[in-house]
């Protein structure tokens, strides 16, 4: 039999011992990686951003032509009052009716004085006193090709006589002489625009 030296029976130093773990590679982070994960970021948030400014935007667009101006036409005449001017206004205005726009008074060579009301889209009634013709008023505000009518009746608190005035399309306008100007009244009914004459004063609005 062999002799088995102690050298054969030992184990290898090298197969017992554990390996050394390879370190984990580590990736430099250089200025151009940073540049890099910006514009990914930008390119990722930029898009959402947006998107929710532009619902935003989009709901306030709607929320503002959901809501009906209504001007404050009263105390505007109490201004033009208080200021020694000579307007006419309505009374009180017929159930849901309000002023669109800001009464304005026009000073100058020629001073005029306007209001406007509306009710729904399509019924409307201005007021007009000014220096002009009752023809330069009508072909402003009536129509360009305003015909003048007939003299008619309409005992109001300003005037009892008025001049009527229309167009092709049906629209039709009153004016009348109060002192040295000329008051017109137009719309696109006559029914509305006659009970506006009626409700006409130039008494102090409280």
């Amino acid at each position: 039999m062999e002799d088995v030296s102690d050298t054969d029976q030992q184990p290898s130093a090298e197969s017992t011992s554990e390996q050394p773990e390879t370190p984990a590679r580590s990736y430099p982070r250089t200025f151009g990686a940073l540049i890099g994960s910006m514009i990914f970021l930008l390119v990722l948030v930029v898009p959402i951003v947006l998107v929710v400014q532009w619902r935003g935007n989009l709901e306030r667009e709607v929320s503002g032509a959901n809501q009906t101006y209504k001007a404050d036409w009263a105390d505007a005449v109490r201004s033009a009052q208080v200021a020694d001017l000579e307007v006419i206004y309505p009374r009180e205005l017929p159930s849901g009716w309000y002023a669109n726009t800001e009464p304005t008074y026009q000073g100058g060579e020629e001073p005029a004085w306007t209001m406007s009301f509306v009710k729904g889209e399509t019924s409307y009634v201005g007021l007009e006193l000014s220096v002009r013709s009752a023809q330069a008023i009508a072909q402003k505000n009536v129509d360009t090709q305003a015909r003048e009518g007939d003299e008619v009746s309409i005992k109001t608190d300003v005037a009892d006589t008025w001049t009527e005035w229309s167009d092709a399309d049906g629209d039709t306008g009153y004016s009348a002489d109060v002192g040295e100007q000329t008051l017109m009244v137009w719309g696109p009914k006559d029914g509305d625009v006659r009970d506006y004459l009626t409700r006409l004063t130039t008494e102090p609005l409280k």
